[in-house]
């Protein structure tokens, strides 16, 4: 009788219970091919699945599976420690083909440690481990059945793009499977509370059952809702249009959050989409977006993902949708969006599948960095020429992004959504914006004084500080900064939403980062903003007479600081708007100004779009030569921050002080999260300076631990510091 070869054991369970390699092998094989399929890379798949564990068909590595469970057997003579399995079904392959084979080596050899560059260092280098010895592999197995052609049509102008894209696409789905097949065999509990979702179908209806009730309570007469009654319409039309890349132009507060939902949920519906996913730029708009989309779809069809948000211990189907998205709506941002396509391990990587054959709404598109525009817009493109995504270009500022002979790096827009976009802007017309001058911090904070309720935005934390500070001391004034840990800037921004509810009608002077621009839900009667680029004053005039409640125009003050400091970008944009000012003024925010703004913004900026040179990285992988570590130094945010906690609320002390002691420590800092603020070095030199005598309040966060000279950072800043908000 031939001996058997296993791929898990089960602790303190007979071989006889163990699974079989054969059976992981197909298992892993037929559902990675399955995941795949959807993209045309099933064959590729089957192929990877089939051999990614190839290396447990020696008989050292089955005599160190026997060992570590006390089983003697036949193997037990061949007992050499643990050895290395990954690369055997890659150097396996690679012999069979040195070009599929060697696309399939990434996946199989790191599908463990993740995509290894193929050149580089001795131990990381895949083309190093493909030179190693073949091991004797004792396990009964053909030769591989390998594709003949990619499921794409090749583009000799971005095929390096391509090839690195197509294999990080396949590495998803072998992970996938791979980690699925291994989870239903060792926690099957863990694998029988994942996928239970409803249907698009069914997520249609809800949707349209909730927003009848919407519709009921809104006042039809209010011109503001007659317009967004027109953009579900336009939405509606064009969702039975073929798949591709779509903009959806519409003013804030025009109600393009729930219209976009109504495109996607419809346009999936006609076409077979497997979900919708939004990308959104700020966490500071998540949470509210996402709970948006559970009002409409129900708690149990929205997947948030982001590092703000922490689902509850016992909540076992979001925590393990968050490992591969495979929930039917997902609320995701940018920086988790666009790094992980970029990304090299196995974590990251393990969704990117779900991925394909899915509605795709990039909610405010103009916030992506114009140093990481190229990367980014490489991956909508692909994902929408070769992937089955629809993609939906979602904005009130549409930047300057399509394809033309400037610039052939932009996206081929298929259609805009709505149908007449300079009607649309002048019916939904309900601020005119002036530029009103210099002003200092103290001028503003005077002007401010004048009203009742009127919102503030600057550009940098020092200037909300200065404004504020100069306004007196009162409840009625209110600071907002990404300074504040999330918790407390979620409470103020409660707090302001209920004093500027009409039935209250209470003082409200908010003075605000830019962090309250964009998607959040807040109606002022007035708004000043310091210069900036168009696209940031059209944000903050979406929150001035956002509802139209008044029917005369609110005013938008923009002005200048005397001498303008801070980060270059703001000063950049802020004179490539300045030379609108006179021409557009009072319509600084209509479609003509952002498009012309963004025209020269962007030749302005041209040489600055992939500052970290990715794209050029990913192009000379044409070859099959792909620096995969290399590619993954792309980073929406290089943040040279220091997470600190601030642990002044009962929660964090008590989360601060369990930390301490926890062996595990993952699920506290996720929860930690909510009372961490993000610092400059400097900043953390200068609260160094204070240390006198131990109190408890501030926590350096180091490397996932809590981080302490002594007994920690163990301040409370002087009163009144810009830090903590």
């Amino acid at each position: 009788m031939a001996a058997q070869y296993y791929a898990h054991s089960l602790e303190g369970e007979p071989p006889e219970r163990w699974q079989p390699l054969e059976e992981h092998l197909q298992n892993v094989a037929k559902l990675a091919a399955e995941f795949a399929e959807v993209f045309g890379g099933g064959k590729w798949c089957l192929a990877a699945g089939e051999n990614h564990d190839l290396g447990k068909g020696t008989k050292s590595w089955q005599a160190y599976l026997r060992r570590a469970n006390d089983i003697i057997d036949e193997f037990a003579d061949y007992y050499a420690g643990h050895p290395t399995h990954a690369s055997a079904g890659a150097r396996w392959l690679f012999g069979n083909s040195k070009d599929v084979g060697k696309l399939l080596a990434y996946c199989i050899s790191g599908h463990h440690g993740g995509l290894a560059d193929w050149e580089g260092s001795a131990a990381a280098s895949l083309k190093n481990k493909l030179r190693e010895p073949m091991l004797d592999i004792s396990f009964p197995h053909e030769e591989a059945e390998l594709p003949t052609e990619l499921p794409f049509l090749p583009d000799p102008s971005r095929l390096g793009f391509q090839l690195q894209f197509f294999v990080r696409m396949l590495f998803s789905c072998l992970v996938d499977a791979d980690y699925l097949d291994t989870e239903k065999f060792l926690t099957r509990y863990r694998s029988e509370q994942r996928s239970i979702y409803p249907e698009i179908e069914a997520l249609h209806e809800r949707f349209w059952q909730n927003f009848k009730v919407l519709r009921e309570k809104a006042a039809p007469s209010l011109n503001v809702n007659i317009q967004r009654e027109q953009v579900l319409a336009d939405c509606l039309q064009a969702a039975d249009k073929a798949p591709g890349i779509y903009s959806l132009t519409v003013p804030t507060g025009g109600g393009k959050t729930l219209a976009s939902l109504a495109f996607a949920l419809n346009h999936a519906r006609r076409h077979g989409k497997r979900r919708i996913i939004y990308v959104i730029p700020f966490t500071s708009i998540i949470e509210q977006n996402a709970g948006v989309f559970r009002d409409m779809l129900g708690d149990d069809a929205v997947l948030e993902h982001h590092c703000n948000f922490i689902p509850d211990e016992s909540d076992w189907r979001t925590r393990l949708a968050v490992e591969n998205w495979d929930a039917p709506v997902v609320v995701t941002t940018n920086v988790q969006f666009f790094d992980s396509f970029y990304a090299h391990k196995t974590s990251k990587c393990r969704k990117l599948h779900n991925v394909a054959d899915s509605v795709i709404i990039f909610d405010e598109v103009q916030a992506i960095p114009v140093e990481k525009l190229k990367p980014c817009l490489e991956v909508i493109k692909e994902l929408s020429l070769n992937y089955g995504v629809t993609t939906v270009l979602c904005t009130a500022t549409q930047p300057a992004i399509e394809f033309n002979e400037q610039f052939p790096d932009g996206l081929k827009i298929d259609r805009e959504i709505v149908a007449d976009v300079s009607v649309l802007f002048t019916a939904l017309k309900r601020t005119e914006e002036e530029f009103v001058g210099r002003l200092s911090e103290e001028d503003v904070a005077e002007k401010l004084q004048e009203h009742e309720q009127v919102l503030c935005i600057v550009n940098t934390r020092q200037q909300a500080l200065d404004i504020f500070r100069a306004l007196p001391d009162s409840a009625d004034n209110i600071h907002l900064s990404a300074l504040m840990y999330p918790a407390h800037r979620t409470e103020k921004l409660a707090e302001i939403r209920k004093r500027l509810l009409p039935e209250n009608d209470l003082p409200c002077r908010v003075v605000s980062t830019q962090l309250i621009e964009a998607g959040v839900d807040v109606d002022f009667p007035c708004v000043f903003r310091a210069a900036a680029g168009i696209d940031s004053i059209a944000q903050a005039a979406g929150r001035c007479n956002r509802n139209g409640y008044s029917r005369t125009p609110r005013k938008v003050h923009v002005f200048e600081f005397p001498e303008e400091g801070g980060c270059s970008f703001f000063r950049q944009a802020a004179q490539s708007a300045a030379k609108l000012f006179d021409e557009y003024a009072g319509r600084l925010t209509t479609p003509e100004c952002v498009k012309e703004y963004f025209a020269y913004f962007f030749w302005k900026n041209e040489q600055r779009m992939d500052e970290d040179g990715i794209i050029a990285k990913c192009l000379i992988a044409q070859s099959g030569n792909i620096q995969f570590r290399e590619i993954a130094k792309f980073r929406m945010i290089q943040t040279a921050t220091v997470p600190v906690i601030i642990a002044i609320e009962d929660e964090a002390k008590r989360l601060v002080h369990a930390m301490e002691v926890a062996e595990h420590k993952g699920g506290i800092l996720r929860k930690l999260q909510q009372f961490t603020v993000q610092i400059y070095p400097y900043q953390l030199d200068e609260i160094r300076e204070w240390l006198e005598e131990p109190v408890a309040g501030i926590w350096l966060l180091r490397s996932s631990e809590l981080y302490s000279e002594d007994t920690g950072l163990k301040c409370k800043p002087p009163q009144g510091n810009a830090f903590f908000g």
